[in-house]
């Protein structure tokens, strides 16, 4: 058990760590820039926040008391994970700045109002924003091995 503990360890002070901050630090520059955006064209924000409003709407991932389901949560994010199994891409960086920008473009719309944004946020947004920058980070670094994997294949079995 203290062998797992110490290879689990080192992975994370290795290379999952480091992916987490770089994610944090990516999301949180991408938000800014998607609230600076947003401030500068004020009908960026407006379009952007009807459009994900219809398509969560179509999708049927509200409840009548108007949460989100858990187990879209729980989706998105095996998703997003997933994505990093798709070498050379970075898919989940893609999620990462979908997500900043809509987080950056609503702080944009509600117009210098922080309480209410925070208010909106944190409650279910304690839970989801790390869990959400861990699976990215998952994601990008599964990315990134599997990359790493291809191109310095030595037995031969795929070749440039």
């Amino acid at each position: 058990m203290k062998k797992q503990l110490r290879a689990i360890a080192a992975f994370w002070h290795r290379e999952y760590g480091r992916f987490v901050g770089i994610t944090a630090l990516a999301f949180l520059a991408l938000t800014v820039l998607a609230y600076i955006v947003g401030r500068l064209v004020p009908d960026v924000p407006v379009t952007i926040i009807r459009t994900f409003n219809e398509s969560i709407a179509d999708a049927g991932i509200i409840r009548d008391d108007g949460s989100f389901l858990f187990g879209n949560n729980l989706r998105a994010m095996v998703m997003t994970v997933l994505y990093g199994f798709i070498p050379f891409l970075y898919l989940p960086a893609l999620s990462l700045g979908l997500n900043a920008a809509i987080i950056g473009m609503l702080a944009a719309l509600i117009d210098g109002q922080w309480l209410l944004l925070l208010a909106g946020l944190v409650p279910h947004g304690i839970f989801e924003v790390p869990a959400l920058l861990l699976s990215l980070a998952a994601g990008l670094c599964l990315c990134r091995n599997i990359n790493r994997y291809i191109r310095c294949n030595e037995k031969g079995m795929m070749k440039p």
